[in-house]
């Protein structure tokens, strides 16, 4: 059984009788002289027939007549009535009466003919009733007037004429009326049934449209967010790192001062605090940039040896500080294409994370070609992680080695952090383990083009930094007198400057060879702004970057103008090696750097 259709709301029904009435005055336009050329042979059979010239003449003529003036009453229907559409349809039924009645009168025609002239005739009108259902289907009540107009007085002439032939001729006229009022009613249900069709369509492309604009509100509103969680990172690490880069270099200093008994074994205490926070806050900043997308990696071609090496170095002194051998091989010439920083920060905390969880043997870092591949390897003889586990390794704050949350072994970050890096470069990572035996993870990174091979470059000493001239801007007191008691205390000689005013009064009163400048500035000042200025004071200024940013954009603007960057909290350690990359020589243009 089917179901009603719902009824059209006032609208709808307006708009569809509009569509009902457009069509019918567009067919009767399109059928103008088909309809004439009917009329011209209709008079023509019946004058032919017997009919006097001057009735088949004037019948023919006063049918055009009304065909023409109805079809100009239409289009005034259809375009400049002001009247309701319902009268206007009233009206195109009347006149489509009138038109049905001017053929029909035509079976007059029939006193004058024989029997095979009144076939003729009726073969012909009756076409052109049946032709009036595609024409005049849209508004059912003017085809009936139409169609009745001219099959009633032919089946009546029929009638009249008596005989089985007439009758039978009659009551065929009749049914095939029927047949017509049939096809008729189902080409408007058709009809019907389309616009239906139509008005669902343009609701589904307005609902379309609506949940388009929807979901570009929801995706401007979420790239506001992310724009505003990133600038929020930013602040927050700017400013989480200012306090601790104080704490950490008063740490130091504090240290220096010769304390014994129970005064050395606090402030040692604190800098391991401070140490344990600054690495803390680092994790926590990497995984919250890292997952709003604030981090971009910028590919370039990276030797494999210089990068073990240089991961090598950075825990050497902890590996023997728990007695572990740890070293790094990859073959000469082994190049892979990745971002330097990024892999370099992923394969740091995997060595990080194996001299923590291994108390003896060794940590080892290998490399090796495969099918436009490298294989690079941290391996170690640690306590391994059971089947079960090895997926968890990787969530954040999991620390299955670590069952009493002993800081000193970190927070569960960094392997968390290991995947985020290896997903933004495209790298697959894979852990082996047995326990009790050890843990081997694997990153598979893609293989780079060969780099020209570059003689006679020497790694350059770091220079004695005692009597150096060194100039700090930074806007935080207490960082800025951190930073200056910890350049004193290597022998340099400090000016300090709050603002970029007073650093180039500083330089013109006395040239500084290095100035060590924080990135956020007091009055929106960029670090690398200042350092500019400061070097049109003073040509040939080195510099050092101290940020808390470490975006690759940022890295790689400091880069162009040869200023090395530190990133926050800065150690007293970091402060020596940096000012002497500053101050030394610049090194061979064709050799990749390396993060040592």
């Amino acid at each position: 059984m089917s179901v009603p259709a719902a009824p059209f709301t006032a609208d709808e029904a307006e708009q569809y009788d509009r569509e009902r009435l457009a069509v019918l005055v567009g067919y009767s336009a399109a059928i103008r002289w088909p309809m004439v050329a009917t009329m011209a042979v209709t008079a023509a059979v019946a004058w032919a027939g017997g009919v006097p010239a001057a009735v088949a003449g004037g019948w023919f003529a006063s049918t055009v007549v009304v065909r023409e003036v109805r079809a100009a009453a239409l289009l005034r229907l259809q375009h400049r009535d002001a009247r309701p559409i319902a009268v206007r349809l009233r009206t195109t039924t009347a006149w489509t009466i009138a038109l049905g009645a001017a053929f029909g009168a035509s079976a007059a025609f029939m006193a004058w003919l024989d029997t095979a002239f009144d076939a003729v005739l009726t073969m012909i009108l009756m076409s052109l009733s049946a032709g009036a259902v595609s024409t005049t289907f849209t508004l059912v009540p003017a085809f009936l007037g139409f169609a009745a107009a001219i099959a009633v007085p032919i089946a009546l002439q029929w009638a009249f004429a008596g005989g089985a032939l007439g009758l039978g001729v009659a009551a065929l006229v009749l049914m095939f009326l029927g047949v017509q009022m049939r096809f008729a009613r189902q080409n408007l249900a058709m009809f019907e049934q389309s616009y239906r069709m139509r008005l669902e369509n343009a609701a589904l492309l307005r609902e379309l449209d609506a949940e388009r604009q929807r979901l570009s509100s929801a995706r401007d509103a979420a790239v506001a967010a992310d724009l505003s969680k990133s600038r929020f990172l930013a602040a927050a690490s700017h400013d989480l790192r200012q306090p601790l880069q104080s704490l950490a270099l008063n740490g130091g200093a504090l240290a220096r001062l010769g304390l014994t008994g129970e005064a050395r074994e606090i402030t040692a205490e604190i800098n391991e605090g401070i140490d344990a926070l600054r690495r803390m806050l680092d994790a926590l900043l990497d995984a919250s940039q890292l997952d709003a997308g604030a981090v971009r990696a910028e590919l370039r071609p990276i030797p494999v040896d210089r990068l073990l090496d240089a991961v090598v170095g950075r825990f050497r002194a902890a590996a023997a500080a728990k007695g572990l051998q740890l070293h790094g091989e990859a073959p000469a010439g082994l190049v892979v294409t990745s971002d330097v920083q990024l892999l370099q920060r992923a394969l740091s905390n995997l060595v990080d994370n194996a001299v923590k969880f291994t108390h003896e043997g060794a940590v080892r870092l290998s490399a090796r070609a495969a099918a436009g591949r490298v294989l690079i390897e941290v391996a170690d003889t640690g306590i391994g992680i059971e089947p079960a586990d090895r997926d968890r390794v990787f969530d954040d704050l999991v620390q299955l080695g670590n069952p009493q949350r002993d800081r000193a072994q970190g927070h569960g970050l960094g392997l968390g952090i290991v995947r985020r890096l290896c997903r933004l470069l495209g790298i697959a990572v894979a852990v082996e383990s047995t326990p009790g035996q050890g843990t081997t993870f694997r990153l598979d990174v893609p293989a780079g083009d060969a780099l020209p091979a570059v003689s006679g470059a020497t790694e350059a000493a770091h220079p004695v930094l005692v009597a150096r001239r060194v100039v700090v801007l930074d806007d935080d007191g207490a960082v800025r007198a951190a930073y200056a008691r910890s350049l004193r205390a290597m022998g340099c000689a400090v000016a300090e400057a709050a603002t970029l005013a007073d650093a180039l009064a500083a330089a013109a009163a006395t040239p500084p060879e290095v100035a060590l400048v924080d990135f956020r500035l007091a009055g929106g000042v960029d670090g690398l702004d200042a350092v500019a200025r400061l070097r049109a004071e003073v040509p040939g200024l080195a510099a050092v970057l101290v940020t808390a940013d470490d975006s690759p954009a940022l890295r790689d603007a400091a880069a162009r103008m040869g200023v090395p960057t530190l990133r926050k909290p800065v150690t007293e350690a970091m402060l020596a090696v940096a000012i002497g990359q500053a101050l030394a020589p610049a090194p061979a243009p064709a050799r990749d750097h390396v993060e040592e």
